[in-house]
């Protein structure tokens, strides 16, 4: 079973609710800002993540440029999972997990073939 991490008020997050359902694959969907991710579901989901850690990041939202300081290395698995447990508003959407590997759905067509 895969897991599509969703923000309901993101229109990218909305299209890929769409595509799981419109799948075969039997994907749950999470609303993380609701019931949000702990530190170790983070740094798995980093681990398992294709592409570069640095895009789990909303880096240009004002909510982000709005921060005091943010220390955060953009290299460091364990640094952006610290920074995601304190503000998960700030993590880019959507991300699917397969349970072996994670895609973060920027643009949305990526996930397509996680989804077949």
């Amino acid at each position: 079973m895969a897991l599509l991490y969703h923000n309901p008020r993101c229109s990218k997050s909305r299209q890929a609710v769409a595509l799981c359902e419109e799948s075969q694959l039997d994907v749950t969907i999470h609303h993380y800002l609701t019931s949000p991710l702990d530190y170790d579901t983070i740094h798995s989901l980093l681990l398992r993540l294709d592409g570069d850690i640095k895009q789990a990041i909303r880096w240009k939202d004002k909510a982000f440029k709005e921060l005091d300081s943010p220390d955060i290395d953009s290299t460091s698995i364990e640094s952006i999972a610290n920074f995601l447990v304190l503000h998960g508003n700030l993590m880019e959407r959507p991300w699917l997990d397969t349970g072996k590997i994670t895609r973060i759905g920027r643009p949305v067509e990526v996930l397509l073939d996680l989804l077949e």
